[in-house]
């Protein structure tokens, strides 16, 4: 889509006429989905596709007449001829689409959302269509997802039961239909995300044939190679991004995140083991790395062996790679890596999208044993309680709570401006457990787990969150639990399925009931840090938690 929106741009800058056709809505089976574009003259398409066949043809009929009474419209068409009929599509429903006579006039609104994809936030382009007497007036807005509505466009959707939020969520696209007595409008509203990610780590052969291909499938494709001889744009003119550095500090270059998928092609098996190491806590879409099977059972042997990931974290991993089309050249092997990729980008999306994970920090204690409220107090120059709220705030979490008991109004002051939700647990002297209930009370959005975090450990690193919420994306356990030389830590996830037992528990032996009674359902995660043994009670805690930083 930043493509199509950047041509538009660079059509704008130039003298020329051209008209944009967009495909409002369709009904039965039809060649193209709502959202299609496509860029017409006055001859021919420029570019995309509104479907083809008998729909492009009456688009650019339209497009022609449009170039020339400088007349937007909205016209629709049957697909429903019969199978000897030589001109009509007997694909079955019908497809509705406009053709924008003046496209240049949306340039601000084309540029906010290449703006916001190229910083990988996701949004609406909102196209607001009023009718009035023979005239076809079109304004278009770009709203990132979250941002506030132009008032047009709210005053519209008051009377619709339509949630812009739920269509990014769900990217459907909608065109809604509002007739009165002085205007005939419409609104039409699509969800648009910043393309899916795929960090391709290796550049030699394979490498390269997969970067043509999977940029043909609309990835954003990044190259990571430690050979300098591989930095070169003739080889890989397609790539959004090329790194070429020793691969530790090429690695730390890049993000990866819910929307990413990562194959892993280097020159040899330390390498491949490397890359993986770095990439398998994570919560990439897809990890794929290069090899046989023998060498598949090598690798995983070796990083149970050495605690470097769990089973269920090395079995997301697919190696072999590829769908098995009985691929045996470099672009054979290029295009099975691809159709997998493909596949399972739309698994992703549609099917099995990622868990919505909510933290419960708890905050509620008074802190006895410490002599004064330790949350308060200072780790590196932030608070311990504002430490552990930032660490939830910038990890994979959708939503974080802080439940308050004890000192609730200084500690409410210390996190005011942190983007997280702040309750009271009047009843937090009788323990832990009623604040981890309070919490799940309050959960009012779907959620499918929530992360435990104790308040006061400072020391749990944002990146052991992240690995937590990941594996719960790759397992079916409900209950995922840290562990240091074999010992059970915090923080803890817990599926939702346990919400309501969670409420009937034992106020004094709180969580530890519901491992004990649901110990088949629990995955140990061992983890290389002993932090999570770890929280702050004493003074003498306090200055060996400084002492560590």
């Amino acid at each position: 889509m930043i493509s199509t929106y950047q041509q538009i741009l660079n059509y704008s800058e130039t003298n020329n006429s051209f008209q944009l056709g967009l495909l409002l809505e369709v009904k039965g089976s039809a060649p193209q989905c709502p959202g299609s574009m496509a860029l017409f003259n006055k001859d021919k398409v420029l570019l995309g596709t509104l479907g083809g066949g008998l729909v492009e043809q009456k688009a650019q009929r339209e497009a022609l007449n449009a170039s020339i009474s400088n007349k937007s419209t909205i016209k629709s068409i049957q697909l429903s001829a019969e199978i000897d009929d030589k001109e009509g599509a007997i694909c079955g429903g019908s497809a509705t689409f406009l053709i924008d006579a003046y496209p240049k006039l949306h340039v601000d609104a084309f540029s906010n959302a290449i703006n916001s994809l190229q910083k990988k936030r996701c949004g609406v382009m909102i196209s607001l269509i009023t009718h009035h007497e023979d005239k076809l007036n079109i304004n278009k807005y770009w709203v990132e997802k979250n941002a506030e509505l132009p008032n047009e466009i709210s005053c519209f959707l008051d009377s619709s039961n339509v949630n812009i939020q739920e269509l990014i969520t769900n990217r459907k696209s909608v065109w809604l239909k509002q007739p009165n007595s002085n205007t005939n409008s419409s609104v039409f509203i699509e969800p648009i995300h910043p393309l899916a990610q795929l960090i391709i780590i290796g550049a030699g052969h394979i490498g390269q044939a997969l970067c043509k291909i999977a940029q043909m499938a609309d990835f954003d494709v990044t190259v990571i190679d430690n050979r300098l001889e591989y930095n070169d744009s003739s080889i890989f003119n397609n790539a959004q991004l090329v790194i070429s550095a020793e691969l530790n500090d090429a690695l730390n270059q890049v993000a990866i995140t819910s929307n990413t998928f990562i194959v892993i092609t280097t020159q040899g098996h330390r390498t491949d083991i490397e890359a993986l190491r770095w990439c398998i806590h994570s919560n990439a879409a897809y990890i794929g790395t290069i090899g046989s099977k023998r060498k598949s059972a090598l690798v995983k042997k070796k990083f149970l062996q050495e605690d470097w990931a769990c089973e269920d974290e090395l079995n997301f991993v697919y190696s072999p790679i590829g769908l098995n089309i009985h691929a045996k050249t470099v672009n054979e092997i290029a295009i099975s890596i691809t159709s997998q990729l493909i596949q399972k980008r739309y698994e992703q999306l549609f099917l099995k999208p990622s868990k919505s994970v909510c933290s419960i920090i708890l905050a509620a204690g008074k802190s006895s044993r410490m002599g004064m409220q330790k949350l308060l107090l200072p780790i590196d120059g932030v608070t311990i309680i504002k430490t552990i709220a930032e660490k939830s705030i910038n990890s994979v979490i959708d939503t974080t709570i802080v439940v308050l008991g004890s000192h609730k109004n200084e500690i409410q002051e210390e996190l005011k401006e942190l983007p997280l939700q702040l309750i009271e647990n009047v009843q937090y002297e009788s323990g832990m457990l009623s604040s981890v209930q309070k919490g799940i009370s309050t959960i009012t959005k779907n959620i499918d787990g929530v992360l435990i975090l104790l308040g006061d450990q400072p020391m749990v690193p944002t990146d052991l969150i992240n690995r937590l919420i990941a594996v719960f994306n790759k397992t079916s356990k409900g209950i995922i639990v840290p562990t240091f030389e074999g010992k059970r830590g915090h923080p803890l996830l817990i599926d939702k399925k346990y919400f309501k037992e969670i409420n009937t528990l034992n106020s004094e032996v709180g969580l530890r009931e519901l491992l004990l009674t649901n110990s088949y359902d629990i995955l140990e995660i061992a983890v290389q840090t002993n932090v999570i043994l770890k929280d702050i009670d004493t003074q003498n805690d306090y200055q060996i938690a400084i002492n560590n930083l």
